[in-house]
């Protein structure tokens, strides 16, 4: 995975001067993905004697012999599709979509819903349904219907979420969180609902998902979001009453931008109305969850800004990719150049965690000295590399559409140099 790109010379404590951009992160990690993620997440990382995906690759390109969850696959499914949308061989993704198919099939019950856990000889160790399960299952169905257009997917996502309400509807909105251990109350697997339903809105015209989105932002609206704070909470007692600890809460950097992308991208898509509430989750985030010496996203912080867990999992940095551009499609002018700027670091932040001599794999935890937890690649890391690259590959499309990108081109016209992190003035 070294190579001669000047991406491949970045590291977080470099004060070697050189100029990239957007474009320069759009293609290198598109190659990257294309000459070494996808070729051996396909091969390696398919299961051809258990069926589905495995759960890691290790550094010497092995499958670790290890209990699996079932929703790997579902996110393996959506990762494949959406390398097709980017370009890669739809015949090679359609081949991938159909093997995890079949495998979710066999641990689904009769009512659509998906098991949770498998033993490492592939009996169910936990028969219970999770809502963070059935979020990616309604996902995998959307973008499996994307690319193949088979009624089947439509049907079972359907099935699928009328057993969701039925099951896990909970009477003062939203979702329990397990069949069996129904509390705490969490507002992570409704934001991947919430991802879900956006992905369906784009291909179906029941309003069953439209009235799924709303109801999701509505809860978070009036339950999720901390408005003095600024900031999405994760756990709840079973009345919707959030649980804190001595009078502050944990809050994820990574949840925050996450939660921020997907508001932007439901109100640009209904015209409802967000408030400054992506802004100020996207603010908080930057200010307290990003370490200013190795310029990551760290794991947890507390409400009030300090931190509780200083490690920083690859995952976040896709988030804080994510929640930038998103940030700097809604915005003009210097506004948007600052959230670009904001966005190549999050870019040049993820190759850190890329850059690993066994190709095609990552590193999955930083630790607080900057250094990398030894360990596999895990399978559930490919979705979010995968859809930080394609809102990437998205925004540049509508920008060179636009005419938006490149716009200061005239070396006068380009604002003063601001210091790695900076945050733009929206509070």
């Amino acid at each position: 995975m070294r190579g001669n790109s000047a991406w491949n010379r970045l590291n977080l404590n470099s004060n070697v001067d050189f100029t990239l951009t957007l474009e320069d992160a759009g293609l290198q990690f598109r190659r990257m993905l294309f000459e070494d993620i996808l070729p051996l997440w396909s091969t390696v990382g398919i299961d051809r004697m258990r069926g589905g995906f495995c759960e890691s690759i290790s550094q010497e390109g092995r499958i670790p012999t290890s209990a699996r969850r079932v929703r790997v696959t579902a996110r393996q499914i959506y990762s494949f599709c959406e390398a097709a949308r980017l370009g890669w061989n739809k015949t090679a993704a359609a081949a991938c979509l159909r093997h995890g198919y079949r495998f979710l099939l066999n641990y689904s019950a009769p009512d659509g819903l998906l098991f949770h856990g498998l033993s490492d000889d592939d009996s169910l160790v936990d028969q219970d349904h999770h809502l963070y399960d059935q979020a990616f299952l309604l996902f995998a169905y959307a973008h499996s219907f994307a690319h193949l257009q088979d009624e089947d997917y439509r049907r079972r996502a359907l099935l699928a979420l009328a057993s969701l309400r039925e099951r896990l509807g909970h009477d003062a909105g939203g979702f329990k969180d397990h069949t069996a251990a129904p509390y705490p109350l969490r507002s992570n697997p409704h934001m991947h609902l919430l991802e879900a339903a956006l992905a369906w809105m784009e291909l179906d015209a029941n309003p069953t998902w439209r009235m799924l989105a709303d109801e999701i932002v509505a809860l978070f609206k009036s339950r999720f979001y901390d408005p003095d704070h600024g900031v999405v909470r994760e756990y709840f007692h079973d009345d919707w009453s959030v649980i804190d600890e001595d009078g502050r809460s944990r809050i994820e950097p990574g949840h925050n931008f996450e939660w921020a992308w997907l508001l932007i991208r439901w109100s640009q898509a209904t015209g409802g109305k967000i408030g400054d509430r992506a802004e100020r989750m996207i603010t908080f985030a930057e200010q307290h969850g990003v370490d200013p010496v190795r310029r990551v996203a760290v794991n947890e912080v507390w409400s009030d800004g300090l931190i509780a867990d200083g490690k920083a999992r690859l995952w976040p940095q896709t988030e804080r990719l994510k929640a930038w551009l998103a940030l700097a499609e809604v915005r003009d002018g210097q506004e948007r150049w600052l959230a670009e700027q904001n966005a190549l670091e999050a870019c040049r932040a993820l190759f850190a965690y890329l850059d690993v001599d066994a190709r095609g794999t990552w590193h999955d935890v930083m630790l607080e000295d900057g250094s990398f937890n030894a360990g596999p690649a895990p399978a559930s890391s490919l979705y979010h590399i995968i859809c930080a690259l394609g809102e990437l590959m998205r925004y540049l499309e509508r920008q060179t559409v636009t005419g938006a990108l490149n716009r200061y081109s005239d070396k006068a016209e380009v604002p003063s140099q601001m210091p790695a992190g900076i945050i733009m003035g929206m509070l």
